[in-house]
């Protein structure tokens, strides 16, 4: 006497939408282009406030970046990324020529995107970073263009050492992967890289996903076999040496924006200029 009631109760319930599943989007992005601001032998994440204390480096975005900039002061400074938001400071060592004369930079992106599946926090303000240090040895070398590399704009091959790129049509570019797990307490650490690590693609327990940040450093050269970086010591492989540093000094409400609506929803976000960000309805 039970069976029509049953067969009517599984018919019914067949007929119903199937609730909706819980899950995180990721695998978004949005990049924007910077350039050169300046050279200097500072730096300000390992030796604040000891002007030429450092190797050579190539600085990149914020304009003001010194051995004595503070947070506030960078903050205040103008930036030449492509979104005036981003007053981060980027910094790598300079390339130098078979001469020892340091290599034009045609362009820089910066990417910050994420695994799909995982949801992302933005970076907390202040945060610094080095990546990077050793390319026969990359921190993540099962990434897509390995972590640290050289290669012919963004194609294979991916190698240790800057190379010949002439009869591709590619300029040379040294791609620097920044760790993506961040132990959600310390902004800086005594090697500035104990506080961060590498996610595979989910964070090991005690960390928390961030964006995996990107730098794509395209110079105005198409064979630099045997060029060397100012961070170079005897002995290395020509490049071998290649990192960079972050110091996070973004308008954070921007970039909670952009991870929100970019990174963590799946999107693509290429190109972001101060138009585009208004196009978005940012601050909404």
């Amino acid at each position: 006497m039970r069976k029509p009631l049953i067969l009517a109760v599984l018919t019914v319930a067949a007929l119903l939408p199937a609730a909706p599943q819980a899950h995180a989007v990721g695998g978004g992005f949005f990049n924007l282009q910077c350039d050169l601001s300046h050279r200097a032998s500072d730096d300000p994440i390992v030796f604040p406030s000891q002007p030429g204390a450092a190797h050579l480096h190539d600085f990149l975005g914020n304009r003001s970046t010194e051995a004595d900039s503070t947070r506030k002061s960078m903050k205040a400074a103008p930036t030449n990324c492509t979104l005036s938001a981003d007053t981060s400071g980027y910094w790598a060592p300079t390339l130098l020529d078979g001469n020892g004369q340091p290599v034009p930079i045609k362009r820089v992106q910066v990417y910050y995107r994420s695994a799909s599946g995982i949801q992302v926090r933005a970076f907390p303000g202040n945060l610094k970073i080095i990546a990077g240090g050793d390319t026969l040895d990359p921190p993540a070398p099962s990434r897509s263009q390995l972590s640290l590399s050289w290669a012919c704009g963004d194609t294979e091959p991916y190698t240790a050492s800057p190379l010949d790129c002439a009869g591709t049509g590619q300029y040379v570019t040294a791609h620097i992967h920044f760790p993506d797990c961040w132990d959600e307490e310390h902004k800086d650490s005594s090697d500035h890289r104990s506080h961060m690590t590498f996610g595979t693609p989910e964070c090991p327990q005690g960390y928390v996903a961030v964006p995996r940040l990107r730098l794509h450093i395209r110079y105005d050269v198409s064979n630099a076999e045997g060029y060397t970086l100012s961070s170079d010591m005897d002995g290395m492989v020509a490049g071998q040496s290649l990192h960079a540093d972050f110091w996070n000094t973004w308008d954070q409400r921007v970039l909670r924006f952009l991870v929100r609506r970019c990174v963590n929803a799946g999107r693509s976000c290429s190109s972001m200029t101060d138009a585009k960000l208004a196009q978005m309805g940012f601050p909404g």
